[in-house]
């Protein structure tokens, strides 16, 4: 080493890495975009919203003041859980850095006030956005929304540093166990005050104020602990690939990685189907591999949320024409889901009978739309017929879903021939459609 260059200390460490994850995120935003996008989309586009906002500002349309203002508390609890604590360590500090304690806690240290800049920019901005719509509301003046927004920040903060401390504690089912728990009590104390604040900002200082020591509490024992470095690199893992997995997910479709050793749902993977001919057995796969992506059971939360909002905003005769399009439409999904899965390497290597294909397409799309379809009976006969038209809807509903899952046609069954009868040979594999 040169006497001129200069010697590294645990401040210039994290600076280094700060401007070399910065440098690497600009990277990977360069290969969507250059001057030109900048130039022609995001100035132009930036231009356009920003005369919306000042217009929404000056004069708010009749539909933003028709939103009710829970929506906001929702998309702030969202945004509660949204954040990670960063520490800035990497791969081999553990082993370079292990016998300098002081230069990992400095790491930790500066990634906390690192996260405390990065979360109290991103809230003001989610805050200046949704202005136009928030001073719409009486609850809160123009020192309340300031107030709000700082106490936001805090749980913000807070909700990032206990969850790294649990992560680095536990494992397994007792993680998942405290991340519930913790997700609830934290979400009951931003809730709380901002719903029961009436004007008066002296029980949300009280509670900003608490947030503040909590987290400067829990940092604390972030910086005291000797363990939980496996948490805090996997935590910079997802950070340094966040954007790239934003720009990827479109296109690529991302594996999910094994977190327990058995799966949550169906764990000892038994028998959930009387039947035993191969039709049953292959809808059991196909039922116990759907549930057991939590990407899947997403997609069907948001159709649910999304579906029940259009039946209770439409007339009561209306809704249960509009239950029964539903039923037709998450089959029709289910099918589509079904032909991928089919698809798959694993499966497509099997010798499947197109009738054993045809009764296990038919099996897993009836049990798995089946609660749906029960959801959707269930409110339109309300919203029909009141409480009255609830509990005769359900079973009507799963006799509509029946009749509906048996007229369905099955396209997902034809034949392909296997590169064997593609050069020659008669065999003939029974796959579905691609």
């Amino acid at each position: 080493m040169t006497t001129d260059m200069k010697r590294w200390t645990p401040g210039r460490l994290l600076l280094a890495r700060i401007i070399r994850f910065w440098r690497e995120q600009l990277r990977i935003w360069k290969t969507v975009g250059d001057w030109t996008v900048l130039l022609y989309i995001v100035v132009p586009g930036g231009w356009i919203l920003g005369g919306l906002w000042l217009e929404m500002l000056r004069e708010p349309p009749a539909w933003l003041k028709a939103l009710p203002p829970e929506l906001a508390l929702v998309l702030f609890v969202l945004l509660m859980f949204a954040g990670r604590l960063r520490t800035f360590l990497e791969e081999a500090d553990v082993l370079i850095l292990l016998q300098r304690p002081s230069w990992i806690r400095t790491l930790r240290l500066g990634g906390a006030v690192y996260t405390l800049a990065v979360q109290a920019v991103t809230t003001a901005l989610l805050f200046t956005l949704l202005l136009p719509w928030l001073r719409l509301h009486d609850a809160f003046d123009a020192g309340g929304l300031v107030l709000w927004a700082v106490f936001t920040l805090a749980c913000r903060l807070l909700t990032a540093a206990v969850v790294r401390l649990a992560a680095s504690r536990l494992r397994g089912w007792k993680l998942w166990t405290a991340d519930t728990a913790l997700a609830c009590a934290l979400i009951a104390f931003y809730v709380t005050p901002v719903l029961t604040a009436d004007g008066s900002l002296a029980v949300m200082g009280c509670c900003t104020a608490i947030a503040f020591a909590m987290w400067a509490a829990a940092i604390a024992c972030v910086l005291r602990r000797r363990s939980g470095y496996e948490a805090d690199l996997a935590a910079e893992r997802q950070a340094r690939a966040a954007s790239a997995d934003f720009l990827l997910s479109a296109v690529v479709e991302k594996k999910p990685v094994p977190k327990w050793k058995r799966p949550a749902l169906f764990p000892r993977s038994g028998r959930i189907l009387r039947s035993s001919d191969p039709g049953a057995m292959l809808a059991e796969m196909r039922i116990k591999s759907f549930a057991r992506q939590f990407r899947h059971l997403g997609q069907v939360f948001r159709l649910l949320a999304i579906s029940t909002f259009a039946l209770v905003s439409v007339p009561g005769w209306l809704s249960l024409i509009l239950a029964a399009l539903l039923m037709m439409f998450l089959g029709s999904w289910m099918q589509r889901e079904w032909r991928e899965w089919m698809d798959e390497p694993f499966i497509a290597q099997f010798r499947w009978e197109e009738a054993a294909i045809r009764r296990g397409a038919s099996l897993s799309r009836f049990w798995l739309v089946l609660p749906a379809a029960a959801w959707f009976a269930a409110v339109a006969g309300w919203q029909f017929a009141g409480w009255a038209g609830l509990l005769p809807a359900v079973p009507a509903g799963v006799g509509l879903w029946a009749l509906i899952n048996a007229a369905m046609m099955d396209l997902a069954v034809t034949k392909r021939r296997s590169g064997a009868g593609e050069t020659g040979d008669a065999e003939v594999r029974e796959t579905p459609e691609s």
